[in-house]
């Protein structure tokens, strides 16, 4: 589970500005399918973005789940359509402002230009030290919209390296429909003990966005 920690500070802090080095800024709202590996774990989503909003959809043990985070509002509902059910929780803005603050990108290079799924990409190696001590070197394939299609690279501490890969397949950007960060008419709210059942990496994912 510490790796896990790791993995989620890493992606999803690095999109967020640094003392004096920065990644491409996302510019589109866009559809993808995502796929995250870190050791021998796992996890596929379908991910939609729009503006200040975005929703993931997924199936755990043949339970689909969907997480809607608005970041104006900063809150996350997570939202099971079986039961018909969802409930709503603050997200933690203090512990996002400290990893903006903790993450610090060492070293940022634009290698080259590419094509990747059909997209114009630059390809950047960064380093950087992570909020927990740890330290990540990585390879970014990233839209010239600021989409980051591809990441390959390690995290390193005191327990031994660790290998990640993420990927974004099926890209289509337009803009979203927000009534796809909604939740649908007539779920009722759930009992919070719901949230003991949710994934714990769906649960990094909504806690490190």
């Amino acid at each position: 589970m510490k790796f896990l920690n790791i993995f989620f500070i890493l992606f999803f802090s690095f999109s967020l500005k640094a003392e004096t080095l920065k990644l491409p800024e996302v510019l589109a709202e866009y559809v993808c399918n995502t796929k995250f590996i870190i050791g021998a774990t796992v996890l596929e989503t379908r991910t939609f973005q729009g503006r200040k909003k975005k929703r993931i959809d997924t199936i755990i043990q043949n339970i689909p789940q969907s997480v809607i985070i608005n970041y104006e509002k900063q809150v996350a509902t997570w939202v099971w359509p079986r039961t018909y059910s969802y409930l709503s929780v603050p997200l933690n803005k203090k512990t996002q402002e400290d990893l903006k603050k903790a993450t610090n990108i060492i070293e940022l290079k634009r290698i080259k230009s590419d094509y990747l799924r059909g997209f114009e990409v630059d390809l950047y190696k960064l380093k950087a030290n992570l909020p927990d001590g740890t330290s990540e070197e990585s390879t970014r394939w990233i839209t010239k919209q600021g989409v980051t299609l591809k990441e390959v690279g390690f995290i390193k501490g005191k327990e031994g390296k660790i290998h990640f890969y993420s990927e974004f397949s099926n890209v289509k950007m337009f803009k979203q429909d927000d009534k796809l960060f909604e939740v649908p008419e007539g779920f009722k709210i759930a009992p919070i003990e719901d949230l003991d059942d949710v994934n714990e990496l769906l649960k990094l994912m909504v806690k490190r966005s």
